[in-house]
């Protein structure tokens, strides 16, 4: 590995630990949380979501740049926190059934089937 790609590689992951401080700050605001003490709680409700959606919706899923899929995933954390996760694919089905068309059709524009 050359000197340049290993600063992008670094530089890249200092991105991706800033989004995800920004969508953990931004899930613990929307779930009102204000205390510290379920922080780690958080942190696994985030993943567990993001590996819910992407299984649902069929792709990798950058939170950063796809508000919609960003929205969902509070939603999910919401539904979770309140012991309703039985309730979210039935209630947000149009959103889920439109990322997956849109992850879809990327795929299909990038030459993969």
């Amino acid at each position: 590995m050359t000197y340049e790609e290993i600063k992008n590689l670094k530089v890249n992951e200092l991105i991706l630990k800033q989004d995800d401080t920004t969508l953990f700050k931004e899930v613990k605001s929307y779930l009102s949380i204000t205390w510290n003490e379920e922080d780690e709680d958080i942190h696994k409700l985030i993943a567990e979501a993001k590996q819910h959606l992407s299984k649902k919706i069929g792709a990798e899923i950058n939170y950063s740049e796809d508000l919609s899929a960003r929205r969902l995933l509070k939603e999910y954390c919401r539904y979770v926190r309140n012991y309703s996760k039985e309730y979210f694919e039935q209630n947000f089905i149009d959103d889920i059934v439109f990322l997956q068309l849109k992850y879809a059709s990327e795929d299909l524009e990038d030459g993969e089937s």
